[in-house]
């Protein structure tokens, strides 16, 4: 078994552990997709040297460069903890890179909540001032009350 096949098989069961299934399955990239709000995010195997994982998530689309909105990326970036942030073709991308050395399903779950999350509150808010759009329409909260009586 080559290390990169040991790595996805390690992940794998990480992702089954955290999602509570007893096996996941790669989309046609090779790559986990889950949804985090309004975010799309997928756990992906970089065949660098050395080998590492990473989490990214898109936080919008269609968004065009300006002076204005590298700033606020800039400022975001500042106040992240783990996560980086970055304009790519028209797509903020959120991400972080994590080795797969001494990977556990706390670790990979705290980079998954992280990035998905990082993705989900700037995402709307983005889109909102820079125009573009999420990936996935924004998850309505339903308050207590709400949930009761409907």
């Amino acid at each position: 078994m080559t290390e990169l096949m040991w790595i996805r098989s390690h992940v794998e069961r990480c992702l089954a552990d955290e999602w509570g299934t007893c096996q996941v399955v790669a989309d046609e990239d090779g790559d986990y997709p889950f949804r985090f709000g309004s975010a799309s995010c997928w756990v992906t195997l970089l065949a660098s040297e050395p080998p590492m994982v990473r989490v990214f998530a898109y936080a919008v689309r269609g968004v065009r460069p300006s002076a204005k909105l590298l700033s606020e990326l800039n400022s975001i970036q500042n106040s992240a903890l783990s996560a980086s942030i970055a304009l790519s073709e028209g797509i903020v991308v959120v991400s972080q890179t994590i080795s797969p050395i001494g990977l556990s399903s706390e670790v990979l779950a705290q980079a998954m909540l992280g990035v998905g999350g990082l993705a989900d509150n700037v995402g709307v808010l983005l889109a909102g001032m820079f125009g573009g759009y999420t990936p996935c329409a924004p998850i309505e909260e339903v308050s207590e009350e709400d949930a009761r009586d409907g």
